[in-house]
C-alpha cells in the first residue's frame, strides 16, 4: 500500500514538472515573438475645442523605431507601408529611430522615405538620437520628408480654421520650448513622457509620448519593473490625463537591450480627433 501511494506521488511530481517546464518554454518562447507582433491600436479623443473641420481627422503615431541589430532595416520597409495603408491625415514620429550606434542612423531614413501623408510628417528626436548622431538624424528628416519640429510649432489649416503641432527636444538631452496659443487647439509631441510634469501654465489639448516602451518588460501588463520615467509606472502606457492634460503614451516599435517583450506589444498609434465631449 506505501509502495503505491509512493509511485502515486512521484507520478504527480512528475507532471507537475512537465507542466511548468512546458509553461517556461512557452513563456520564452513567447518574450521572443512579442516583439514582431505589430498592432495598431486606436484612440478616439474628443474635444470641444477642435474646430468642426477637423471632425474625424486621423493621425498616425509612431515611436522607437530603434533600427538596429534588433529591428531589421526590412522591418522598417514594412512598417513604413502598414503607416501608407492607414491613410492618415497626418503623421507624427516621437523619436529612438535606432539602437546601437551611428551606422543605422542614414539607414532608417532611407527605409522611411516614401511616407504618404496629405498633412505633411513631423517629427522630434529621443535620447537615443542624441546619443547616436543628433545631426545625422536632422539630416535623414530632410531626407525622408519629416519636418523637424523639435522646440517649434507648425499650423495645420483646414477651411478657416486651423490647428497647432508643436515637439520639445528631448527631456534629458536638449532643452525644452513649448507655448501655447490658447485660442487653437494645440497637440505637443514631447518624446519623453515625464515633461507633463513640467507644463504648469502652457497645457497642450493633446500630448504624445513613448520612450517607455510600456515597460517592455511587464507583469501581465500591468507593472514593469523597469521604466525609465522618474515617475515609476505613472507615466508607463496608454491614456492618461494628468494635470488637465490628455497625454497618449505609446509602447513603441522597437526594442532596446535585451531584445523582447512580455505584455508590451509594439504598436502603431492611430488617434481619431472629434469635435465634443464624448458623451
Amino acid at each position: 500500500m506505501l509502495k503505491k501511494k509512493g509511485k502515486s506521488k512521484q507520478r504527480k511530481i512528475r507532471i507537475w514538472v512537465l507542466i511548468v517546464s512546458l509553461v517556461l518554454v512557452l513563456l520564452c518562447a513567447y518574450v521572443v515573438i512579442e516583439p514582431y507582433w505589430l498592432i495598431v491600436t486606436e484612440y478616439d479623443i474628443y474635444d470641444q475645442q477642435l474646430p468642426e473641420e477637423f471632425e474625424g481627422y486621423k493621425i498616425t503615431f509612431v515611436s522607437d523605431i530603434h533600427h538596429g541589430p534588433y529591428l531589421s532595416y526590412e522591418r522598417v520597409e514594412k512598417l513604413r507601408d502598414k503607416i501608407n495603408k492607414l491613410d492618415s491625415d497626418l503623421v507624427l514620429f516621437g523619436g529612438d529611430y535606432v539602437h546601437r550606434g551611428p551606422a543605422y542612423v542614414a539607414p532608417v531614413f532611407d527605409a522611411l522615405t516614401g511616407i504618404s501623408s496629405e498633412d505633411g510628417i513631423f517629427g522630434v528626436l529621443g535620447n537615443h538620437d542624441h546619443w547616436d548622431g543628433e545631426q545625422e538624424t536632422r539630416d535623414g528628416f530632410l531626407r525622408a520628408g519629416i519636418t523637424d519640429i523639435d522646440n517649434k510649432r507648425v499650423v495645420v489649416p483646414k477651411g478657416d480654421s486651423m490647428i497647432h503641432i508643436s515637439g520639445v527636444g528631448d527631456f534629458n538631452e536638449d532643452t525644452q520650448e513649448y507655448t501655447r496659443d490658447e485660442e487653437v487647439y494645440s497637440i505637443l509631441v514631447s518624446h519623453n513622457p515625464d515633461y507633463v510634469v513640467e507644463l504648469s501654465e502652457d497645457k497642450p489639448n493633446l500630448m504624445l509620448s513613448g520612450h517607455t516602451h510600456g515597460g517592455q518588460v511587464t507583469f501581465f501588463g500591468l507593472w514593469a519593473p523597469l521604466i525609465p520615467s522618474k515617475y515609476g509606472n505613472k507615466f508607463r502606457y496608454g491614456e492618461i490625463d494628468y494635470n488637465n492634460i490628455k497625454m497618449i503614451v505609446t509602447s513603441g516599435v522597437g526594442t532596446i537591450t535585451p531584445p523582447i517583450r512580455f505584455f508590451a506589444r509594439p504598436e502603431i498609434v492611430v488617434i481619431t480627433l472629434h469635435n465634443g465631449d464624448g458623451q
